[in-house]
């Protein structure tokens, strides 16, 4: 009998990768985190990711990045450094390479095309109200969550027949959670105004304390950092969360000049097995500075 060998397991190397992303990261120590040679590591990774782990690591950076230039007014050598870029020059011919335009004209074409609106002249989406706007203190809590690769139009939420759910579910029964109170969380980790469709990531799961075991192979757990955040309340179906995205980042957040924080947004499903998708409740959390 030929003893198959499982595949890797990547939310190691997820987390590794995504907690130090400012930091130089050797990539034999990523690969150790799997138990596999550098060899058999850097091929399953491309396999997923559709890059090798240096590319994916540099092209997270720039992503980043153009996040930055997008909600902040940091001089751009400034985001380009924190990127790991030693000069102007060679940020801009990467970010280029990367994003497809340079810096400067990133920046122009996501901050300029709102400044001259204002609040009272948005026309709010349905599913949202102007009650459904509040600032909020939230503590950091951890999730243990399956990861998504691909557009948010695929996963837009806890679709309840999605491998995902499914899959979730049976942990969640499993391990008897039905009798303990937990909150089902999704978190957006890509801009698709920036991230190829085909590598957003979008991360679904469910609270957890501390005390439970560390998660098993095919699932990942991450901690949601606590902070100032704006949250959203929506009400409509799933398939809706990306055009409402789209409207608060790119529209409510320009024109009310709010301060965001670099870091990926995230909703709490209050309903999520709600048959009826029009009666369905999200809080979307947008962090803040």
């Amino acid at each position: 009998m030929v003893c198959v060998k499982p595949k890797p397991n990547l939310y190691p190397v997820w987390k590794q990768i995504e907690e130090q992303l400012e930091k130089e990261i050797g990539l034999n120590q990523i690969a150790f985190l799997t138990g596999y040679s550098d060899w058999h590591f850097h091929r399953f990774f491309k396999s997923v990711q559709k890059e090798n782990i240096k590319t994916y690591i540099k092209r997270l950076r720039l992503e980043k990045a153009a996040y930055e230039l997008k909600i902040s007014n940091f001089p751009i050598l400034e985001i380009g450094m924190e990127a790991g870029f030693s000069s102007h020059e060679a940020f801009t011919k990467a970010f280029k390479r990367v994003i497809g335009i340079t810096p400067s004209e990133f920046r122009k074409k996501h901050q300029i095309k709102m400044k001259d609106l204002s609040l009272s002249q948005l026309s709010l989406p349905s599913g949202l109200t102007k009650h459904s706007f509040q600032k909020k203190t939230i503590s950091p809590f951890s999730i243990l969550f399956i990861r998504h690769l691909g557009s948010y139009q695929l996963l837009p939420g806890p679709i309840p027949n999605s491998k995902e759910m499914i899959q979730l579910k049976t942990l969640f029964s499993k391990w008897d959670l039905l009798e303990f109170h937990h909150k089902w969380i999704g978190i957006s980790q890509d801009d698709p105004d920036v991230t190829c469709k085909d590598n957003i990531r979008f991360d679904l799961g469910f609270t957890i304390s501390e005390k439970f075991p560390s998660p098993p192979d095919g699932f990942g757990k991450q901690t949601i950092p606590g902070g100032n955040y704006l949250q959203i309340r929506y009400t409509g179906d799933y398939e809706n969360l990306p055009m409402i995205y789209d409207w608060i980042l790119n529209q409510y957040c320009i024109v009310s000049k709010l301060k965001l924080k670099n870091n990926p947004p995230w909703e709490c499903y209050l309903n999520p097995f709600e048959p009826i998708p029009d009666k369905r409740i999200t809080d979307i959390y947008i962090p803040l500075e």
